[in-house]
């Protein structure tokens, strides 16, 4: 039966105009009170739920370091771990560092006298089954009943008092198939050999993790990860086969921008067939689509006037922006051909459209930016996570529809200009035959 070895469990406050302190004050003042009250306490790590959206299943930064031998990963481990507990600047804005896994000093190992086994008519499996239930314990086919009392199942195993000590596994008698009994020591070595807590691969590879969290002003979860690698490269001396890598928040937002790209490319691929099918033209609906890059420079001014960073949750953001402000171009172009196509020139086309279409735009902007408000400038319930997203599409709503107002006619006066030239071109050259010149 495994022993209970650790304890998880969420802490749920009160809104953050309620309190006095931010999540990250109460998260680190908890923390040190923990690690200095709890007695054999190893590790205690404390992570937001509902604030970091890229917030992985270990810490948002994770280094690795990959070997073969459990003792050398120990060691090297122990040492990058010192390092980041009396480097200056890693002791200030590394925190929470600590190792996934340690090496426990009581374990043993039993080395078997096979001979003596055989001639006994023992195996190894008979040995280790007999020792694992005797101090481990075994569960009965029955259940302990009792009147009005939910019942339960019994454990059978030595009393604490006959399995406390290294002397208690050394006289721990082993039946034979004859009935006999002799105490383990007559047939195997009993050897002490630190174990693993935690087994942890990554890529078929032993692997031991160093994880820690950043701190909001203090050096980013990038910086600080590349820091503690160059501090481990200055400082260790790593054997051959031994390598130390980045893990956690770096790797998995990379992960997502390579999935959320490749979707956002996708989405302009699908809305330009659409835009197609649509308008029945291949040039046309580049005027469309050319007005998407516009929307970026809003995108950035924002993030950068509210101080945040180019997430996962922006590029989603994006997504969405990229169909709200492909909308403004559809309604700009599709007036402005309805009148071309009842024989307005396409100067004064333009000049009617624009105009007429004005309200409209503004209407759909406006009704959208007002709904983005409390996301992006007031979040509230675990909303900081996504607020981003109303930033991303506010501001990027309000320069992108500025831009796209003046961008679109001119890029379909250009657009107009080359499908004109490109059909003078064609028509010439299939007026032409060999030897005829056309003037």
């Amino acid at each position: 039966m495994p022993q209970v070895n650790g304890v998880a469990f969420m802490l749920t406050f009160t809104e953050k105009e309620r309190r006095k302190r931010d999540i990250w004050q109460i998260i680190d003042a908890i923390h040190e009170e923990a690690m200095r009250t709890i007695p054999g306490v190893r590790r205690i790590q404390i992570k937001e739920m509902g604030v970091d959206v890229m917030a992985t299943a270990a810490a948002p930064i994770h280094i690795l370091i990959a070997g073969a031998d459990f003792q050398v990963l120990h060691q090297l481990g122990q040492q990058l771990l010192e390092i980041c507990r009396t480097d200056p600047v890693l002791k200030e804005h590394f925190y929470q560092p600590a190792l996934t896994w340690t090496l426990n000093p009581n374990a043993y190992e039993l080395v078997l006298d096979l001979p003596k086994l055989r001639e006994l008519g023992l195996t190894p499996l008979d040995v280790a089954q007999q020792a694992y239930y005797a101090l481990a314990g075994g569960l009965t086919s029955e259940f302990y009943r009792l009147p009005n009392v939910r019942q339960v199942t019994i454990r059978v195993r030595l009393k604490e008092e006959q399995r406390r000590h290294l002397g208690d596994l050394e006289n721990l008698f082993i039946t034979t198939p004859n009935g006999r009994q002799i105490p383990l020591r007559h047939l195997a070595e009993i050897r002490q050999q630190p174990v693993p807590t935690v087994v942890e691969h990554d890529n078929l590879r032993r692997v031991i993790g160093l994880t820690g969290y950043y701190r909001p002003g203090k050096m980013p979860s990038m910086d600080l990860a590349i820091e503690i690698m160059a501090r481990a490269y200055q400082h260790l001396n790593f054997p051959p086969g031994y390598t130390i890598e980045m893990r956690g928040d770096m790797t998995q937002m990379m992960d997502s921008f390579r999935r959320l790209f490749a979707s956002l490319l996708l989405a302009v691929v699908f809305m330009y067939l659409i835009l197609v099918a649509q308008f029945r033209s291949f040039l046309g609906p580049f005027q469309m689509v050319a007005s998407l890059p516009l929307e970026l420079s809003g995108v950035f001014f924002g993030l950068w006037l509210m101080k945040m960073h180019f997430s996962s949750v922006s590029i989603m953001a994006v997504i969405v922006l990229s169909g709200m402000d492909i909308t403004t171009a559809i309604l700009l172009i599709d007036l402005i051909m309805r009148y071309r196509e009842q024989g307005v020139p396409r100067d004064e086309a333009i000049k009617r459209a624009c105009p007429e279409r004005l309200r409209p735009i503004l209407m759909t902007s406006c009704t959208t930016m007002a709904a983005m408000v409390p996301l992006a400038f007031f979040p509230t319930g675990g909303l900081d996570a996504y607020q981003s997203l109303g930033v991303v599409v506010i501001f990027g709503l309000i320069i992108g529809t500025i831009l796209s107002l003046f961008d679109i006619p001119i890029m379909h006066t250009y657009v107009d200009d080359f499908q004109q030239w490109l059909h003078l071109l064609l028509k010439r050259r299939t007026n032409s035959f060999p030897g005829e010149v056309t003037v």
